[in-house]
Order: structure tokens, then sequence, then C-alpha cells
């Protein structure tokens, strides 16, 4: 009986070691095939205990910035494809000096603009921008214009065109135009043929500076509008005040015994001539005289160099207005008189005489 039970008791003792081995084996294969969320982070039973290493969380992907293009389009050149055309007064003169540039937009109608974000268009003039239009909508019928272009011009300025650029700027794409502003410097015979008016200049005399500024009529009718700019030599005795042009005489006597040529009348013995000659000669200039253009030289006529005198001979009418004034500041750039060399054996001449015996010019 004792040795029944002890036989009861080995046989119990085997079946309950070989039970928990199966447990323990089909626990642990379970885990290393499956395991559960909650587990991730679990150890074996039999190893040191280490956590398992996880991954770092992907970091969250920066959004891109939309890059702007032009909608697709049947072809879809780019910005090229938009139609764009240059209007508006584009050029200058002395009696028109304002221009207006626009823009104007055409094309098919299914153009769109780009990415929603309108466009800005630029005015560059001289290299510098001149002006700029936000909040463009380039689709056809759209037409913008540039803030007015206002020049300041005299018979004498330069006159090759000036160059003008137009930037149609949609985020990093730009459309270029190139222009010119076209000056139209008309001939003074011209000018005042055209004028019709029978006193189309004043003349003002800057007695203190030693100049003097032909005016020309704006749109309104007033002398306000530069035409020429002469330097001029006047005197202590040069009177100021308003006086309106009287006769004119090629030639004229006058004091000390020497001539001048395209003499004009102020008033009273003040007069408008040229440079004073020894004689009636137009070889036969004062020299020392010319040379001194630009400063106080006269004893009260207002001389200038031939080709000035010659001017106001030519183009301003009798009746034309006069003032003679003091100034602080010129209102233009005094020009810089020729200087005559005396040794010079074409010294006796005006150089800017248009004389065709004139050996400053005559080549023969």
């Amino acid at each position: 009986m004792k040795n029944r039970s002890l036989w009861i008791a080995t046989v119990m003792a085997v079946l309950v070691g070989f039970g928990l081995f199966w447990l323990f084996h089909s626990d642990n294969a379970v885990r290393a095939v499956a395991p559960s969320a909650a587990e991730t982070t679990s150890v074996r039973l039999g190893e040191p205990s280490q956590a398992v290493p996880t991954e770092a969380p992907a970091e969250t992907p920066t959004e891109t910035i939309p890059v702007i293009t032009w909608e697709p389009a049947e072809p879809d050149p780019g910005l090229e494809c938009v139609e764009m055309s240059l209007s508006g007064k584009r050029y200058a003169s002395s009696d028109h000096k304002n221009v207006y540039l626009k823009v104007k937009f055409s094309g098919p109608d299914y153009f769109l603009a780009p990415g929603g974000e309108l466009c800005t268009l630029e005015c560059w003039r001289d290299g510098e921008l001149f002006d700029r239009i936000e909040d463009v909508l380039p689709v056809a019928g759209t037409e913008y214009k540039f803030r007015k272009m206002h020049f300041v011009l005299t018979r004498y300025m330069n006159t090759d065109p000036i160059p003008v650029t137009v930037l149609l700027r949609c985020g990093e794409q730009t459309r270029v135009m190139e222009t010119e502003i076209e000056i139209r410097n008309d001939p003074d015979e011209v000018y005042a043929a055209r004028s019709g008016d029978p006193r189309p200049y004043s003349i003002e005399v800057l007695r203190n500076q030693n100049v003097v500024v032909i005016y020309g009529k704006d749109a309104e009718g007033n002398y306000t509008m530069p035409v020429k700019v002469f330097v001029c030599s006047t005197g202590s005795a040069t009177p100021q005040g308003y006086y309106s042009l009287g006769w004119k005489t090629p030639w004229r006597y006058l004091f000390g015994g020497v001539y001048g040529q395209y003499t004009c009348h102020i008033t009273g013995n003040i007069l408008f001539h040229s440079v004073p000659y020894y004689t009636k000669s137009k070889s036969n200039l004062e020299t020392a005289e010319y040379n001194k253009l630009g400063t106080k030289a006269s004893m009260g006529c207002v001389r200038l160099a031939a080709a000035d005198a010659k001017w106001i001979y030519d183009f301003c009418p009798v009746g034309s207005p006069i003032h003679i004034y003091d100034v602080s500041e010129l209102p233009v750039e005094k020009p810089v008189p020729i200087h005559i060399d005396p040794s010079d054996p074409r010294a006796g001449w005006d150089p800017t005489d248009p004389d065709p015996n004139n050996p400053w010019t005559n080549d023969d």
C-alpha cells in the first residue's frame, strides 16, 4: 500500500512537471510570433531585465511653398503667352512735356492669372525705377497707366531717344518690354511758324547773372517753357523793368565809335547786339571784349555772341515782351562761353557767326 501511494505520487509529480513545461513553452512561442501592443516593451522570462528600444516618431513634413506658375493652356508657353502692348503719348517736345505710358493686355479669353496671386507692373527710366503698379490682373481687356513722365525741354538739349523698360512680374517669372520716348525738338523757325502767335517768345535778362533766357508759351498761353539760354554782358546802366522789343537793324553804330551786329532796341539807348567790332566788318571783332561774355562788361546794352543776337533778331518779333531783373539763383544752367585765343589768326571773327565766310566753320 505504501509502495502504491509512492508510485501514484511519483506519477502525479511527472504529470505536473510536464504540464508546467508545456504551458511555459506554449506561452513563449505565442509571444515570439505575435506580441500584443502592450507587450512590445516586455522582457523574456529567464533573461536580464532590459527595455526594448523603440523607433523615434517621424517628423511632421514641412508644407512646401507653392511656386506660382501659369495655369495650363493650349499650348502653355509660360509668361510669354501674355499678350501686352504699350500705348499712350510716347514723345516729348517743347510744347508737349508730359508723357503717358499705358500697358494693355489682350489675347485669348481662357488666359488665367497665375496661382491666384496678382502681378506687378514696373516702369524703369534711365536705369531707375520710375513707377510701380501693384495688384495687376494680366487678362484680356485690362489696361494700366503709369504716372506721367514730365520733361523739361529746351531747344539745345540732347535729342537722343530716352530708353524705357516695362516689366511684368508674376511670382518668379518676368516679362520684359523695351520702348523709347522720342524727343521732338523742332527747329526754331518751325516752332515759331506753328505757334501762330505774333509774340511766341518772351525775353528775360537775368542782369546780375549775365544770362538771357528765352521762354516759349505753354498750353495755357503763359511764357513758362525755356527755349534758349544765352550768356551775355550787361553793364552798370542796364535798367530793370518790363519792356517790349522795338526796331531792328543788322548793323548799328554804337558809343565809343564801334559797331554791333543784329541790333534790337530795348529802351532808350539800351540795345541787344553782338559783341562790338572795331569797324563795320565781321572780321574785325573786339576779341578782348568777346572773352568777357558772361560777366558785366558793357555800358548798359546787352551784348551777345553773334549767333545769339541773330536768333533774337530772326525769331523774336517786334513787340516781344522783355523783362530785365536780378535773381539769386538761375532757373537754368548757365552756358559756358567760348574763349578766343587772341593769337589765333581767326581771332577777328566771332566763332558763332553763321556767315559762310567764317574761318572758324569754313573748312576750305
